[in-house]
């Protein structure tokens, strides 16, 4: 970018690493993608990274800010530590499980339908143009790529070729390459050359997966490499299939419990410093001895404790403690100076950032799976899922025909299970989880003043006595807040239970069956254990 690239800076961002597409910069901590696109010549391009700006989807990389000097258009997008997809699979020397193909091909798959929901295409479909954050969620990105000279034609889709139109079935065809590729770690569709290529996507027979993958997944996998796009499945369709409901109530399920384990280590945290905080009050801080006990350097380190296995990054840096020799005020400009530059702070910070995606992202997955339960009971069998239905269908094929029957005992299950209810709770889920965003940022501003705290002043505050000595240690604020987000994040936690308590199991054809007929059985046993309790007050009555 050069020296047209000082309006970037300008902007307080500094720049970190330069690539053909863009730069990655660094501000307040964070990392960003900074896009340069000439206006003059990219009007189209600009005009969707504007529609992207507003919006906010978990699954699609974020603009987080834009801005423009006389010809140039700069779009600053989240930085996705985790990688390309691509790069990904090429790093894995294992084969993927079921469950996590699917677990990505769902994420993919509800980027897509929100962008195809906007109007928009992505029109580069490639496992270059996806990303994974630090934290593993899967975010669409790639935007904008809109030369065609730099498109991978092995995952166009056949119309392409045949009629040269691109569409949203175009990109359904595109997913089922990665989903292929994933599966196998090789492409769909390849040869030597682009004329040898073209003939095997158009018209050569199509890549069957072969190893332990489920007669469902062969069908959905089969159903998106239809070369018919009218016969292709959309990405709500796909969504709304049984197999992928399973995985994304199983993915809702294991991100809440783990959820449910950081929150209880981030309470401990504040049980910790409360403690330690006590020790040093009441201890004598005196001598020019912080001990290992009672000090500040303990304080940090069983701060960070639940998060780092009891091992605080800033106690193996400092040591035990500070010696004797050194002083009060030669150790804590030691402690403050490491703090400041440690990874310590950068952990707090990762915490509450992996607290933050994660809740978005179970929100939108308990949204999604509300949503299509509730049109898929709309439908009293599959055969009604027509071109007037929700999910705009011709025919079984867009479900399969394993798909169709499951579907048609669902409608049933819902029946009993009450979809009113599931979409009752869901809309609750979403604003208790809205509420919930505030006390994040609050958490974060907190852990900010607690680690450019660790100085001489919060000694003295520490010792100091009277009703409010707690309010003025930063420390003691800091526990406040902690303790403030785990109440918030709690009541999040136990709306996302209840939602998921609801949300049928769809485990197989069976247990649907079972669960169908599970308030009957229920209610048969109670009837049959009142009966019981009857006779034996009649026994009783004669004796």
């Amino acid at each position: 970018m050069g020296q047209k690239i000082s309006i970037v800076q300008k902007k307080g961002y500094t720049i970190e690493t330069e690539t053909e597409s863009g730069v990655i910069a660094k501000k307040d901590n964070d990392k960003f993608f900074i896009k340069r696109v000439e206006i003059s010549t990219n009007a189209e391009l600009i005009s969707k990274m504007e529609t992207l700006e507003t919006t906010s989807h978990p699954h699609v990389v974020s603009i987080k800010d834009s801005f423009k000097d006389q010809h140039t258009y700069y779009a600053v997008m989240e930085y996705c530590q985790g990688g390309s997809l691509a790069e990904n699979i090429r790093a894995r020397s294992d084969s993927l499980q079921e469950f996590e193909v699917l677990s990505w091909i769902v994420e993919i798959c509800m980027a897509l339908k929100t962008i195809h929901g906007k109007g928009l295409l992505h029109k580069d479909m490639t496992p270059q143009n996806i990303y994974l954050t630090e934290f593993g969620k899967l975010c669409l990105g790639g935007f904008w790529k809109m030369d065609k000279n730099n498109e991978v034609i092995n995952y166009l889709a056949p119309e392409v070729f045949k009629e040269t139109t691109y569409d949203s079935k175009s990109e359904i065809w595109s997913v089922g390459c990665i989903l292929y590729e994933l599966c196998t770690q090789t492409l769909a569709f390849s040869a030597g050359t682009t004329v040898d290529l073209i003939p095997k996507i158009t018209s050569g027979p199509n890549p069957s997966l072969q190893g332990q993958w489920s007669p469902e997944f062969h069908e959905l996998f089969s159903d998106i490499l239809n070369r018919n796009p009218d016969s292709r499945p959309t990405a709500c369709e796909i969504l709304a299939r049984p197999i992928t409901l399973r995985c994304l109530i199983k993915k809702s399920k294991t991100t809440i419990d783990h959820l449910q384990t950081q929150l209880d280590k981030l309470r401990a945290v504040a049980d910790n410093l409360e403690r330690v905080h006590q020790n040093a009050t009441i201890g004598s801080l005196t001598g020019g001895v912080i001990g290992a006990v009672g000090g500040i350097t303990s304080i940090v380190g069983l701060a960070l404790a639940p998060f780092t296995l009891g091992t605080s990054l800033v106690v193996t840096a400092i040591g035990a403690g500070v010696g004797l020799t050194g002083g009060v005020t030669a150790g804590v400009s030691n402690m403050t100076n490491i703090v400041n530059q440690s990874s310590d702070r950068r952990t707090v910070h990762s915490i509450i950032k992996g607290f933050e995606e994660k809740i978005n992202a179970v929100v939108l997955w308990l949204q999604e799976i509300s949503n299509s339960l509730e049109a898929i009971s709309t439908c009293q069998s599959a055969d009604k899922l027509d071109e007037g239905s929700s999910f705009n269908t011709g025919n079984k094929a867009r479900f399969g025909t394993r798909a169709g029957k499951s579907i048609s005992e669902l409608c049933q299950l819902l029946r009993v299970v009450g979809i009113g209810k599931i979409a009752a709770q869901a809309s609750k889920v979403v604003r208790v989880a809205a509420a919930a965003t505030g006390v994040l940022s609050a958490l974060f501003v907190a852990a900010d003043v607690f680690f450019v705290a660790m100085d001489a002043k919060e000694l003295h505050r520490m010792r100091q006595k009277g009703p409010d000595a707690e309010a003025r240690s930063d420390i003691m604020r800091f526990v406040k807040s902690v303790r403030q987000a785990g109440d918030e994040l709690q009541k999040v936690l136990d709306e996302f239970k209840i939602l998921t308590s609801i949300i049928p199991s769809l485990e197989d054809e069976r247990d649907l069956g079972r669960q169908q007929h599970e308030p009957e059985r229920v209610a048969s046993s109670e009837t049959g254990k009142m009966k019981k309790k009857k006779k034996k007050k009649k026994k009783k009555k004669k004796l």
